[in-house]
């Protein structure tokens, strides 16, 4: 497979990368350099044609603390219009050191092409370079197949020109479930043979706060973190004509979301790692311990936590407007956790029956 990079700069040292570069293998890839002298042919060509990656100068001219930071410029202007992960290679890499994530890489040029080799890889291990099109080979291959194998094949089905909008719900409805757990694990190259989920896969991050609140998202609220409980038709404002008719419900159940160090089953493990201790911990783990509570693992975004069911508030729903929404549990998590909370609550006790009389009477 071909990696096509744009190598931006212009001092000589462009040419001296790309003739490094041009045709050299990194991982399973081939690399394809392209190399622009100035900042503005540059830019321009990132507007034209893809790239998957940039390699990027972060000063006009020669480097010093008056030098035009036009190489900013250039990450700006891609952040608003498209993505492609960016090196940039610099004689002042520790002015822009802060830059550096999972998309943006940063290396100095006095440590040497190698070491830019190793950024580049980097980005490449990171499989963020390679998703974009992968995602678009799979959005291209569903078209395909739903408009002529589908659509013009029964075309003796598919009849109604008022059903035209309709076929756009249903292609894209197609592409949502085209995203299957086996999809996305070859998308993004997850080659473990267990079929165990990462702890991302609990969650949606960020949340389009522009939708209305679900069942499922958590929130920072006075200070605490919560789930929200209560089942999503009710959060809907229902109009009759133009005129409010309010929602169902007025008051919002939420669930207390609490550190993992506060729950006595993890305690209990730390203070003593003992065989009895660790199968406890670990149905709590696999929230098979108790209904009352519902593990979250740990993330960039929030911390190992535990959903407690008898801990909860009720607000009304205006009181979300004060709440920051972070993030939210993914579909199936989402529905677990609130079958878990039901069942919680519709348990029926009964006394023990006497075990000793019942032998007695065998």
């Amino acid at each position: 497979m071909n990696l096509r990079i744009l190598f931006v700069d212009d001092e000589e040292i462009v040419n001296e990368l790309v003739e490094f570069f041009n045709g050299s293998q990194i991982n399973n890839y081939t690399i394809e350099a392209v190399p622009e002298n100035s900042f503005d042919s540059g830019l321009e060509r990132i507007r034209k044609e893809d790239f998957d990656l940039v390699v990027l100068d972060l000063c006009k001219g020669k480097a010093s603390a008056e030098a035009e930071q036009e190489g900013l410029g250039i990450l700006k202007d891609i952040q608003e219009r498209t993505f492609i992960p960016i090196v940039f290679h610099t004689a002042v890499s520790h002015k822009i050191e802060s830059l550096k994530s999972h998309v943006v890489g940063v290396t100095d040029k006095k440590d040497g092409v190698e070491n830019l080799k190793n950024e580049i890889e980097r980005l490449i291990n990171s499989n963020i370079v390679s998703l974009k099109d992968k995602v678009h080979s799979l959005v291209e291959i569903e078209f395909k197949k739903y408009f002529w194998d589908t659509i013009h094949n029964q075309r003796e089905i598919f009849n109604n020109e008022d059903e035209e909008k309709s076929l756009g719900y249903l292609i894209l409805r197609r592409l949502s479930a085209s995203l299957s757990k086996d999809n996305i694990r070859n998308l993004v190259g997850d080659e473990r043979l267990n079929h165990n989920v990462l702890p991302m896969e609990f969650y949606i991050y960020p949340v389009e706060t522009v939708k209305e609140f679900e069942a499922g998202d958590i929130i920072r609220y006075n200070h605490k973190i919560y789930v929200l409980l209560t089942p999503d038709c009710d959060y809907v404002e229902r109009f009759k004509n133009t005129t409010s008719q309010g929602r169902k419900a007025e008051r919002i159940l939420l669930a207390e979301v609490k550190n993992i160090n506060t729950n006595k089953i993890y305690t209990d493990y730390i203070a003593n790692k003992n065989s009895n201790n660790l199968d406890k911990l670990n149905r709590l783990l696999s929230n098979n311990q108790s209904e009352r509570n519902f593990y979250l693992p740990k993330t960039p975004f929030i911390d190992n936590s535990i959903i407690d069911f008898q801990e909860k508030i009720m607000v009304n729903y205006e009181e979300l407007d004060k709440s920051l929404r972070f993030t939210k549990l993914d579909t199936p998590y989402a529905q677990s956790m609130i079958t878990n909370f039901i069942r919680y609550y519709n348990r029926i006790g009964f006394p023990d029956i006497d075990k000793e009389y019942v032998i007695s009477q065998l």
